[in-house]
């Protein structure tokens, strides 16, 4: 057996010796105190779903402020949200904390000694247990939980809470720990257990509390009960990891949030001495994948649903614990572009995205100042078993999309592209942000939102595999196909890649007349040579009706137009073709208040052949 952490004298070193330390630990125990001297939860309190916490108004997550319950302000636009279903979800968020802060406490009794921080992780499993029976939840049918909301919230709020008691466990009495699981921990484990059902991200987050819960009290049958069966923890890895490492959801949130539980699991594992049925190599993979795909910048591509802007600094503390079970150098790499510049906040909530410029509790438990990421080189690669590219020369890469293995979490946008060069990620899938949120119902689920075609004015259809035609890596190339994305409607793009230039050719294939327009949004200031006329929105439905300040020309010759940013330019050039109507608009990306331009080129033929060039320049 080892323990959680192997040498707290060390931590207690870095504390005292290294500035970054210093600030982690300042800010930990800053944050933790207040949850020790205000904690005050009520049986009341009715926990709902945490992705109604976002602004009605412009649709920004509302900030949750642990000292005011229900102002529900919004700091994007300064509205106020009032109703139930936004003071649930900060019921749901205030509970959330409260479980982080048990394991912060238990961290900090291990580096203090200081017998209040078992005394506060005592005070929240007391008021579970104590009042376990008269909790109440508001969350949609299929979703309920006890203590949290949903029964997902209520899985990862368990995994907290036992890696807390992990941490004090020495300080419990056997009364006490028959107490604690005669009146939680058993009806919650069963309760996860019979919800398990799917092969999907929840499941391996309640699987792992009903695994960390045996191991934990000494229960083989729970950790058992985790591993195997259809739904176990073994068959969720066989099933729902690509060859590549990639889970097939295909979301990179959905990705980290899948994994996360599994890496807790295997500490607890390492901890208790049990058997993971050989899971430690695909999960190595599976921290190793988005390594290799993140752009320079460490900013992630975004397919399918997820949060905004997500990058490697906001799964820092997950590649800490991988790092400190098997180490590796695209863990190093990932770590290397975490912190400090690399630093950038997220609106994400859930899960391990906790992080500051200098690092979180995960780098001060295991982690250090500084990390090798220079050896790691990224290189053109074709991922097919999870339906995904990317190129890559020099400064320049590009991403796509061009195909699902699930219907679950997918956007309709097969062929979709997302482009960088230099430390610049000029197109980027906005993917989305809380699922209530009416931006992500009429805009960021639309086909219209991103880079690829759409049809007749309308979503995409198909969840269909793609089909690689062709792959260089060599000539950083790629020729990938979607069949029946619409009925008797198929896809094919063709692009090759060069360091600052980028070649691509969009092929709709269909013996029909279909009205097909060509999408891409930039950032930037979009600019044009030539007169364009204001006019309405080219669709009024499916995130058309979302178009601001659209103004249109009509071009039979070929054409250009491009983005400005300071110091660099982004030049699109299309070919003619009799017929072609070019839109400008602008649109949103995940609030109302985030803006960029984009393009849209429609042409009405049986089929069509979009042939566009995009260059990169620096002044």
């Amino acid at each position: 057996m080892t323990s959680y952490v192997q040498d707290w004298q060390a931590v207690k070193e870095k504390i005292r010796t290294d500035a970054w330390a210093g600030q982690v630990y300042d800010t930990l125990v800053e944050t933790t105190e207040w949850w020790i001297g205000h904690y005050a939860d009520s049986p009341d309190r009715i926990a709902g779903w945490g992705h109604d916490f976002f602004c009605e108004s412009c649709g920004t997550m509302i900030d949750f402020v642990r000292e005011e319950p229900y102002g529900n302000l919004c700091s994007g636009c300064g509205h106020r949200s009032k109703g139930a279903r936004f003071d649930q979800a900060w019921n749901y968020l205030y509970r959330d904390e409260a479980h982080k802060h048990v394991f912060y406490a238990g961290v900090l009794y291990r580096i203090t000694g200081d017998a209040r921080y078992p005394a506060f992780i005592r005070k929240v499993l007391s008021f579970y247990c104590d009042n376990y029976e008269h909790l109440k939840v508001d969350v949609k049918p299929g979703y309920v939980g006890k203590i949290a909301g949903t029964d997902l919230c209520d899985a990862v709020g368990m995994i907290w809470l036992l890696q807390g008691m992990e941490l004090i466990k020495e300080t419990f009495t056997a009364e006490e720990l028959r107490h604690y699981r005669t009146k939680l921990f058993d009806p919650q484990a069963e309760m996860l257990d019979s919800h398990s059902k799917s092969i999907h991200n929840i499941p391996c987050w309640m699987k792992t509390a009903v695994g960390m819960t045996g191991m934990f009290f000494g229960d083989s049958g729970y950790v058992e009960r985790a591993l195997q069966g259809p739904y176990g923890l073994i068959r969720q890895l066989q099933e729902g990891v690509t060859d590549e490492g990639f889970w097939y959801e295909g979301s990179f949130h959905y990705h980290f949030y899948c994994v996360e539980p599994f890496t807790y699991f295997l500490l607890f594992a390492q901890i208790y001495g049990a058997d993971c049925g050989g899971m430690e190599e695909t999960v190595k993979n599976m921290y190793v994948f988005p390594a290799e795909i993140a752009f320079d910048n460490g900013f992630f591509p975004n397919p399918n649903d997820g949060w905004p802007n997500i990058a490697l600094t906001h799964y820092a503390g997950q590649y800490e614990y991988a790092n400190r079970l098997f180490p590796d150098p695209a863990f190093e790499y990932a770590l290397s572009r975490s912190y400090g510049d690399y630093y950038r906040q997220t609106p994400a909530y859930g899960g391990m995205v906790e992080n500051t410029p200098h690092g979180w509790i995960q780098r001060l438990l295991f982690g250090r100042g500084e990390y090798a990421g220079e050896t790691m080189r990224r290189t053109t690669k074709n991922y097919p078993d999870s339906n995904l590219c990317s190129l890559r020369d020099g400064d320049t890469a590009l991403f796509i999309k061009y195909g699902l293995n699930t219907p679950s979490h997918a956007h309709p946008d097969l062929m979709n592209i997302e482009l960088f060069d230099g430390d610049c990620l000029w197109s980027h899938d906005i993917s989305s942000n809380g699922y209530g949120s009416f931006l992500f119902l009429e805009w960021q689920r639309k086909t219209i939102a991103h880079n690829t075609l759409v049809v007749d004015a309308a979503d995409q259809l198909s969840r269909s595999r793609g089909i690689v035609l062709d792959f260089d890596q060599e000539r950083n190339r790629i020729r990938a196909k979607a069949e029946a994305v619409y009925p008797g409607v198929d896809y094919v793009r063709d692009i090759r890649l060069q360091e600052g230039r980028i070649e691509d050719i969009f092929q709709v294939i269909s013996e029909d007349e279909h009205t097909t327009d060509w999408v891409f949004h930039c950032r930037g200031r979009l600019e044009t040579d030539f007169e364009t006329q204001p006019c309405v929105s080219p669709g009024s439905e499916f995130g058309y009706q979302h178009l601001m300040n659209v103004r249109m020309f009509t071009a039979s010759d070929s054409w250009s137009v491009r983005w400005v940013m300071p110091g660099r330019t982004l030049t699109l050039r299309m070919e003619g073709c009799e017929g072609t109507d070019v839109y400008l608009f602008e649109g949103y990306e995940n609030t109302t208040s985030q803006i960029r331009p984009g393009i849209l080129v429609r042409r009405t033929g049986r089929g069509a052949e979009y042939q566009a060039t995009f260059t990169f320049e620096k002044q």
